[in-house]
């Protein structure tokens, strides 16, 4: 095996690594922004609620469903129920695809 060969299978190695190191920071930016993006939903949709004022908690009740908004909407972004992550993890990991050095030029 000569150099030039030993060299760029270590840089090889090193490039798919980086591009998966990459690629799983992506996904868990996309999974992050779809779990913020469903405690939204989920809390506007609490607020839409009418309240009696019977059984109103107060200031622990409030605090009580934001942690249980967030808790579900971080299982429902884990699941991917609701598909937003990976819709956009496809959308930006493709933006960001180079062009093959295959392609030819027109």
């Amino acid at each position: 095996m000569d150099i030039i060969s030993e060299a760029t299978a270590g840089l090889k190695g090193t490039t798919h690594s980086a591009d998966t190191l990459k690629q799983k920071k992506l996904r868990e930016a996309c999974a992050g922004f779809e779990a913020l993006m469903l405690k939204q939903i989920l809390s506007l949709a609490r607020q839409s609620i009418p309240k009696s004022g019977l059984m109103d908690g107060g200031y622990g009740e409030e605090m009580f469903q934001s942690i249980h908004d967030d808790q579900l909407a971080q299982k429902m972004a884990g699941s991917k129920s609701v598909g937003f992550g990976d819709m956009l993890y496809r959308q930006l990991s493709q933006a960001h695809v180079p062009p093959s050095p295959t392609s030819k030029e027109k």
